[in-house]
């Protein structure tokens, strides 16, 4: 009853994957008709953590050096929409046919599909704040899962206040002057204001402000929520700003504020076009919305809104909240870096916190360009956060000091309106002022590459700029501030004249990416690798927690083992490894944990996430189970002697097998995807059987363990092939 189907290919990267697709793809019965002259295999199949051999080590923290954590990543009074999670799943999942999820006791109805791949919103009726993340937790130790996020709050991020300033002082500051004598913008370029909305209402309307005539492209409104919205709806063509206070219409003016047409103040971006799209409603807006306007304003498509015809070459978010990056937040942004069609580039403040920058999001998402604030002394603003994510400063304003001696407080003027509605201009101080100058900066450099891309960009502003010292910082060290005050004259020039700087840090790729330690895996290896053109230097210096954790995550619970690397340099496709283990002791809570681990990489803040569960949330294998031999020949030919499929996991087994020796394997595909994936279960009897004719061998135990990367599985596989 040997199967016709070699095995040679085992031994090739990945055809571990291709082997076991073709033995599902050719199931036929559940069990092979026995022959007269096969024999039987019995045995148990059991539930492992890992195969590992460094598991549960007594006191594994004493014997290395902890790993610090960083405050918690958000307040317990983060605001959140009660009871809607974004769900990814993996590849590979008909995610059109999951219309509930039953988790933890608790139905969640799917409402939409979303701008993702695989990603739907769901909703479960009357929870509370601790029920949704006790929901999020639950779904993230899901094996068919990517992620899952809570729908966030974001705000506005700016330290409102209301005293009037006649001059734009910000500019000056940045060279802007010059900068306008090699460029004052393009009207084929584009800007999307990703806000509270503007205040425009077509170019004759007088509910339109009167600088933004003739600046402003048919944008949309992606508030959901019709009590967050104001006016009285969700989701709509309309993205005027119907809240009291106009700071969309304030980062409008700064990018792109009508100029040179005797009215008002000038905008840095003479000519472009402004693509409205409102995110931020009363009381901010929700992760869900900022995703999904987000995608929109790059040109992607989003269900249930009309396509975007004018797909945004920069995309400013001026908003925030403290909290990790979202898993759908990053996506959108890798989305929008590797496939826009413009190559949009997404500029977005540090926040206001005086504080580590890594806290806030989405100022610690990867494809990003983090802007801090400086005042009118070109010091770092008093609440301007601060480190290793930050990577250019701009002027943020400070309407506490009068540094300049022109008797008005320093904040950054743009459009505005007072108390009674009238339009004009205000003072205003914030990271969130400071973003819409780089974007505006930006849009002048697409003028001269409508190509350009993020990582361009970014070596020009940051290889141009004034670094700050650590006393204008604020800081231990300058770098803190990033590479410094822009220069937009000297960013501009290197773009135009096709010599942009090379920038000296790099790019590190981890392996594997994300960490996941199941259940009892204590140490894991991690490799790096620079994927660069230059040499980097980095180290690993803490962890930053997901609030959606079902508990803390205490102190010498992440560690570095004795003898561990935790620094280094890297030469252009050199790797290093390091080892990071957990000590589930001083992890109190049980259940399913996300952490990301922060390494530096030449000041740059690069995250690497991190999962694990406590014993007690170990998984149970549930979906259909294949259990299988492989045999050698007398030629040496590897073949599939054997094999039964079970509709789901079971303790026991038993199957025919013809006469010789055999390795017996067992996998069990948790998502149903006919493929070895991560979250499956893979094991194998540690040595071979010999199978007479007609004779049974029985207690041929295999122990299944959670599969933690296909790589790994394919090495699994091929290590104990080869040692048959």
């Amino acid at each position: 009853m040997t199967q016709n189907l070699r095995l040679v290919t085992w031994f090739t990267r990945g055809a571990a994957v291709l082997a076991l697709t073709t033995l599902l793809a050719c199931g036929g019965p559940s069990q092979p008709q026995p022959q007269p002259t096969d024999g039987t295999i019995s045995g148990a199949l059991s539930v492992v953590a890992t195969t590992e051999t460094n598991v549960d080590p007594a006191g594994a923290s004493a014997r290395g050096t902890p790993l610090s954590p960083a405050r918690r990543a958000a307040p317990a009074t983060a605001d959140l929409v009660l009871g809607e999670v974004i769900v990814r799943f993996e590849d590979g999942i008909r995610t059109s046919a999951i219309t509930t999820l039953d988790v933890a006791g608790v139905r969640l109805q799917a409402v939409r599909p979303l701008a993702l791949p695989n990603a739907t919103l769901f909703r479960a009726p009357a929870v509370d704040r601790d029920a949704t993340l006790a929901l999020v937790a639950a779904l993230r130790a899901r094996s068919d899962v990517r992620y899952a996020d809570p729908n966030w709050i974001l705000q506005p991020l700016r330290t409102p206040d209301d005293p009037r300033y006649p001059s734009q002082w910000h500019y000056p500051a940045i060279g802007l002057p010059a900068a306008w004598d090699l460029t004052t913008g393009s009207s084929s370029v584009v800007v999307a204001v990703g806000d509270t909305g503007i205040l425009y209402a077509g170019n004759t309307s007088p509910a339109t402000h009167p600088d933004l005539v003739g600046r402003v492209l048919s944008g949309y409104d992606f508030i959901s929520d019709p009590a967050m919205a104001g006016d009285g709806d969700g989701r709509d063509p309309d993205p005027y700003d119907e809240g009291d206070d106009p700071h969309g219409t304030h980062v409008a003016g700064t990018i792109g504020a009508a100029t040179d047409n005797g009215v008002g103040v000038a905008g840095v971006d003479w000519a472009a076009k402004l693509l409205p799209v409102r995110m931020l409603g009363e009381g901010g807006g929700s992760l869900l919305d900022v995703v999904e306007g987000t995608l929109w304003a790059a040109g992607f498509t989003v269900p249930g809104v009309p396509a975007n015809r004018t797909p945004a070459h920069v995309i400013n978010l001026s908003l925030g909240g403290e909290a990790p990056c979202a898993g759908s937040l990053q996506e959108a942004f890798e989305r929008i870096a590797t496939a826009s069609p413009n190559a949009a580039i997404v500029v977005v403040a540090a926040g206001n916190e005086d504080d580590d920058a890594g806290f806030t999001t989405p100022a610690n998402c990867a494809n990003v360009i983090v802007v801090g604030a400086t005042e009118a002394r070109g010091r770092r603003a008093p609440y301007s956060n601060y480190g290793s994510r930050i990577d250019v400063m701009a002027p943020g304003g400070d309407l506490t000091a009068d540094r300049n001696a022109d008797g008005q407080p320093d904040g950054v003027l743009s459009l505005s309106r007072d108390a009674n509605g009238a339009f004009g201009y205000g003072l205003a101080q914030g990271t969130s002022m400071a973003a819409p100058h780089v974007a505006g900066v930006i849009s002048l450099m697409k003028r001269f590459d409508a190509g350009l891309s993020t990582t361009q960009a970014l070596a020009a502003l940051t290889e141009t700029a004034r670094p700050l010292t650590a006393t204008e910082c604020g800081r231990p060290i300058g770098g803190e501030c990033g590479a410094g005050l822009i220069d937009a004259a000297a960013a501009l020039a290197a773009v135009e004249g096709e010599v942009i700087p090379t920038p000296g840090g790099g790019e590190i790729a981890y392996d594997p990416n994300p960490v996941d330690y199941g259940a009892t895996i204590v140490e894991r290896d991690i490799r790096l690798t620079n994927t660069g053109t230059a040499t980097v230097g980095w180290f690993l210096k803490r962890y930053l927690e997901d609030p959606a954790n079902p508990g803390i995550v205490l102190d010498y619970a992440v560690y570095f083992p004795a003898g561990a690397v935790s620094s280094g340099s890297l030469t252009p496709g050199s790797s290093a490894i390091t080892t990071i283990g957990i000590n589930r002791s001083y992890v109190p809570e049980s259940g399913a944990y996300r952490i990301d681990l922060l390494f530096e990489v030449d000041g740059v803040e690069q995250p690497l996430t991190l999962r694990f569960r406590t014993a007690d949330e170990a998984l149970v294998p549930t979906g259909r189970t294949l259990v299988f031999t492989v045999e050698e020949l007398a030629s040496g030919e590897l073949v599939i002697g054997g094999e039964r499929w079970y509709p789901t996991f079971v303790p026991t087994y038993e199957l025919t097998a013809s006469p010789g020796r055999h390795t017996v394997f067992a996998w069990t595909d948790q998502n149903g995807s006919g493929s070895i994936d991560t979250g499956d279960f893979l094991g194998s009897h540690p040595s071979a059987v010999t199978v007479r004719a007609d004779q049974t061998v029985r207690d041929v135990d295999v122990d299944v363990a959670p599969v933690l990367s296909v790589d790994e599985a394919t090495a699994r596989l091929i290590a104990l092939l080869g040692a048959r």
